[in-house]
């Protein structure tokens, strides 16, 4: 018997194909331990992407929202500053009509005064020149604190300008970012708009604002290249939303 078996040995049988087998299986634990180091370094950095992106992001728009912050009280205080100077071009206004109205007075009591005078024109004329001269006097207070917001306004003005400049320079990533159809571009899209969304609710609970800035007129007329920026965004991420939404569950 140890004659037979020795020669099964010698001729491949029992002990060749068992080293086979080994073999194979040595062979594709190797291959599996090989793609599975595959697979998981692409999920990590995958993961470590998606991850490194999202934070870079939250990182970004907190800096630009806090960049932004001022810029929102120069566009509401150069808005409140044109109504009052308005309000003080109205009043300045009337006073100069009435002081018109007053001079017309004085000359018609003065013609009087030089063709008939008697102590009650004269009289009367003595108080329309005293009205008139206070009226002057407040015209001139009225005109100095009217230079004085005149100007005040204008370097505020020129700080809203200067705002503008990052503000402008912030849109114009943005628009980058967004260009595409790209999964990061949609992200962008997506999170632009839950975040802006959420800060104009905001602003309105309030008070800061009375109208989102897309639906303003005032604002589309002053800013028409922001206010176009916020609706295409807004229309564009809309229908991915909705399908996000009404997608089954897996």
């Amino acid at each position: 018997m140890d004659n037979n078996w020795g020669t099964g040995r010698a001729g491949g049988g029992l002990d060749g194909g068992y080293t086979g087998s080994l073999d194979h299986a040595i062979s594709n634990l190797h291959v599996g331990r090989s793609q599975g180091r595959q697979q998981g370094r692409k999920e990590g950095f995958d993961e470590g992407r998606s991850q490194g992106y999202a934070q870079g992001w939250d990182a970004g728009v907190a800096c630009a929202n806090q960049k932004l912050e001022p810029l929102r009280g120069y566009v509401r205080q150069y808005f409140e500053e044109a109504v009052q100077l308005r309000a003080v071009v109205q009043r300045q206004k009337t006073i100069i009509d009435l002081m018109y109205q007053q001079l017309s007075q004085v000359a018609g009591a003065a013609k009087r005064a030089e063709a008939k005078p008697t102590a009650c024109e004269s009289e009367a004329f003595a108080a329309l020149q005293s009205s008139n001269e206070l009226l002057k006097a407040r015209l001139e207070v009225m005109d100095m604190h009217y230079a004085a917001a005149l100007e005040q306004s204008r370097l505020r003005q020129l700080q809203y300008k200067r705002s503008l400049v990052f503000m402008r320079a912030v849109q114009g990533l943005l628009e980058e970012l967004v260009h595409g159809d790209n999964p990061e571009a949609r992200d962008i899209r997506q999170r632009f708009v839950k975040r802006y969304q959420d800060q104009v609710a905001r602003d309105l609970r309030a008070g800061e604002i009375q109208v989102a800035p897309e639906l303003d007129e005032v604002f589309g007329k002053q800013l028409p290249e922001t206010q176009r920026f916020i609706m295409d965004m807004l229309q564009s991420a809309a229908p991915e939303q909705d399908g996000d939404e009404s997608a089954p569950a897996p």
